[in-house]
């Protein structure tokens, strides 16, 4: 759910909404130091710095910030198929970490109660105790999109990760083209801004990528607002192949996906060595993830399908 936690953080939000799941699990794919471990070099200070050596400061990024046209360019404008999700339904996902259990994600889509007119989707996300003992988990996102374009006004995101407790808040005006990002802590609040002609969410831009029509060769590519950061991510329909998951074998459609763009320019080539598995039917259901770590492999495999009793029982 978070792009900031692991070698494989970086892409957590990009793989429709299954890939959220691979990030409690991605934090244990980087590499572990060893308690007792020396460093072999000298210590910075004593090293002489390079002759003619200028410090640099940055130059500070344009605010509000746009894509570059180049990116920009390559991004068409959707619109929503048949919606893949049913109204209560909720969809729950297991992350290993070579083979061992590491986290679980509940995803939850349901109608507003007082405007049916919108959809509500919320993640949960928590690893296991083994995987506390290396990176504890415990995440919350909340999105709420419109029922017939599924644009969405904002995203709510609680980021709980070890001892950092931080909160965003990402307001999207699609009529002003204007996308801020909010992020609140014990040090206080900051704001981002960026330009911004068709920008998603987590949740809304993993929902209208699922009803778009999937053809072998072809590339999708939409601009998504996350907690920290934006992202334009692509995802290329490879080829259609038969799956095994701990619910039934499904036919599916293998996807790669890749960051185009990500605003702080630093996280891009992460997405390498990352797989989606996408059933081949009309629901377009999330199946598999699976992407290289440090050491192994993380997968993520839907592993049970709920109704609307889950969800009224959540929300008590």
């Amino acid at each position: 759910m978070n792009v900031r936690g692991g070698a494989l953080a970086s892409i957590v939000i990009a793989a429709f909404v299954l890939i959220i799941v691979a990030a409690g699990a991605g934090a244990l794919a980087a590499p572990i130091p060893a308690s007792g471990s020396s460093n072999l070099d000298p210590p910075a200070q004593d090293q002489p710095a390079p002759p003619h050596k200028h410090r640099h400061f940055p130059t500070p990024a344009p605010t509000p910030m746009a894509l570059p046209p180049e990116v920009k360019a390559k991004v068409p404008a959707y619109k929503p198929g048949p919606i893949p999700f049913h109204d209560g339904e909720q969809l729950i996902y297991q992350a290993s970490w070579i083979g061992i259990p590491a986290a679980q994600a509940r995803i939850e889509f349901h109608k507003r109660p007082k405007d049916p007119s919108r959809w509500i989707g919320e993640i949960w996300i928590e690893t296991n105790p083994f995987a506390d003992l290396f990176y504890k988990m415990r995440d919350y996102m909340r999105e709420s999109m419109a029922d017939d374009t599924l644009h969405t006004s904002g995203v709510h995101l609680v980021q709980h990760e070890k001892s950092r407790l931080n909160y965003y808040d990402v307001t999207i005006d699609r009529p002003a083209q204007m996308v801020t990002i909010t992020k609140k802590n014990h040090k206080g609040t900051q704001n981002r801004e960026f330009i911004a002609s068709d920008p998603w969410g987590p949740i809304s831009g993993a929902m209208i990528a699922l009803t778009q029509n999937f053809e072998p060769g072809k590339t999708y590519a939409f601009d998504v607002f996350s907690g920290s950061q934006r992202y334009v991510f692509a995802f290329e329909v490879e080829k259609r192949e038969r799956i095994h998951l701990s619910i039934g074998d499904f036919d599916a459609w293998r996807i790669v996906p890749d960051v185009w763009y990500v605003s702080d320019g630093a996280l891009r080539s992460q997405a390498h060595g990352t797989v989606l598995w996408i059933s081949a039917d009309e629901r377009h259901l999330p199946l598999r993830i699976e992407a290289q770590a440090f050491i192994g492999y993380v997968r993520a495999d839907l592993i049970k399908i709920d109704g609307k009793d889950g969800v009224e029982n959540a929300l008590k």
